[in-house]
């Protein structure tokens, strides 16, 4: 017979765990340029240790003809003793009471990553906020972090569970827990994969008690769509009037949670890259007017050095020369992979550069991950937000990732270029006998392209094209 019995086991396993420079790395990232600008402005402030380097001026023509440059120096004021100065600035921090155990550094990069990165609260800020307030250590809140990083502006979530498994070394079921955490979060609904979860999630708090709902939702959205009231009342056993009651009670609910969100005040967007043609070749290139060059100060390092500076003193400065280190190192390298994955997604889309959109050509974010040589959430994270100057306009980077349909050759078609050419046929139809979705795809399958009624119907209304009745003109008797 089996025994039984209550013990305590030790086991060993691994597991990656996101460091402070490692969340550092993955939220610069993430940031566009005009943040970053604003992100680089708080650190100057905090670090003494961290300094601008100033740009050289234009060489300047001297009487002989030769081009001169100015003499620039650092713009570290240092008085003859860098000691004294340094003892006097030490002892005003210790006035201050700073609590030297807190990583103040990680504080004050959250603080402004959830406040400052739009001139009003953004919903993704607002995000983080609930979930600093939900989690006790910086693992759970990595794990937050990445959730709510693929919050689409409906709500949704978009993502990956097991990508951001991978990504923080944390198991599936500590991620899916979190993902119901954040689902308690404001607004109601939020964090829902579908919009039968998300309103399922809005019903437990809005209406807990009325199961009707709830199985409406569940089991017959898509009829109520379609208004198949008498099927409806039928398969659940109620009224017509009753299915009618039931869908005006949930017409008060709120189907993407995020919108009420996007009125956040208009954002510049300046270009992260550019391309642009170059001896009848395209070349990328990084935008870094806004992007300050970064060092260490020589003068802190220098000091660290000299005798009679106190431990604490010299382990403070160590800590905000290695804040400062990372944070360059970081920053070159967020510089490094938007150039890369550009420089990919431009080997790939040359057709687009030289015709637009009708020549986009079908793209993953894995392929370029493959390319590249870094995660697929990386690529994600590393687009998003961030635009490209290219011959036809401006674009954001996630522009150029579209799925693809296929060719009766076998060639695959990216789903943006379809879409144009859906357009295209409608704009030339005749509005008197406008085209049905059946007969457009009929048209386009005449061209060799496999395409079902349905999927016409879901790019139509992508684009915010009227259906057939909608569209339908009549002639004047």
């Amino acid at each position: 017979m089996m025994r039984m019995e209550h013990g305590l086991v030790q086991t060993q396993s691994q597991r990656l765990m996101l460091t402070q420079k490692m969340q550092q790395a993955i939220q610069i990232l993430q940031l566009s340029g005009i943040e970053l600008e604003q992100f680089v402005q708080e650190e100057l402030e905090q670090n003494p240790t961290l300094e601008v380097i100033q740009k050289q001026p234009e060489p300047e023509q001297t009487k002989n003809g030769e081009n001169a440059v100015k003499d620039e120096t650092d713009t570290f004021d240092a008085p003859d003793n860098d000691l004294d100065r340094f003892a006097n600035d030490w002892s005003d921090i210790r006035r201050t009471g700073t609590d030297m155990s807190r990583n103040a550094d990680a504080d004050s990069r959250r603080d402004f990553y959830e406040n400052s990165i739009t001139g009003g609260e953004s919903f993704t800020a607002m995000l983080l906020k609930q979930l600093r307030l939900a989690t006790k250590d910086d693992q759970t809140y990595a794990i937050g972090e990445l959730i709510i990083g693929e919050i689409d502006a409906k709500g949704y979530f978009t993502g990956s569970l097991e990508a951001v498994a991978e990504e923080t070394g944390s198991s599936l079921e500590d991620v899916e827990l979190m993902l119901t955490r954040i689902q308690r979060f404001e607004p109601t609904g939020v964090g829902a994969r579908d919009v039968v979860e998300c309103l399922l999630l809005q019903i437990n708090v809005e209406c807990p008690d009325n199961d009707q709902l709830r199985v409406l939702v569940a089991e017959h959205l898509t009829e109520l769509e379609r208004r198949q009231i008498p099927k409806i009342a039928k398969a659940m056993k109620i009224t017509a009037d009753e299915v009618e009651a039931l869908r005006t009670e949930l017409a008060r609910l709120n189907p993407w949670p995020g919108h009420e969100f996007s009125t956040a005040p208009p954002q510049y967007v300046t270009p992260d890259v550019i391309v642009e043609k170059v001896d009848g070749e395209y070349k990328v290139y990084l935008q870094n007017d806004w992007v300050p060059e970064l060092r260490v100060n020589q003068q802190y390092q220098k000091l660290m050095r000299q005798k009679g500076v106190e431990k604490d003193a010299k382990k403070y400065l160590q800590d905000k020369v290695d804040s400062a280190k990372w944070l360059i190192r970081n920053i070159e390298q967020r510089q490094s992979t938007i150039l890369r994955i550009a420089k990919a997604i431009l080997d790939v889309q040359v057709g687009f550069m030289e015709k637009g959109a009708e020549a986009i050509r079908p793209l993953t974010l894995q392929e370029i991950a493959d390319v590249v040589g870094v995660h697929e959430a990386t690529v994600s994270r590393t687009t998003r937000g961030k635009y490209m100057q290219t011959p036809q306009g401006l674009f954001e980077m996630k522009y150029f990732f579209s799925p693809g349909l296929r060719r009766d050759t076998g060639e695959a078609q990216s789903s943006k270029s379809v879409q144009v050419m859906i357009r295209k046929i409608i704009d030339e139809e005749d509005k008197v006998k406008p085209l049905s979705d059946q007969k457009i795809a009929d048209l386009l399958k005449a061209e060799g392209l496999k395409i079902a009624r349905r999927t016409v119907t879901k790019y139509r209304e992508g684009m915010g094209i009227l259906a057939t009745t909608m569209r339908k003109t009549y002639e004047s008797a």
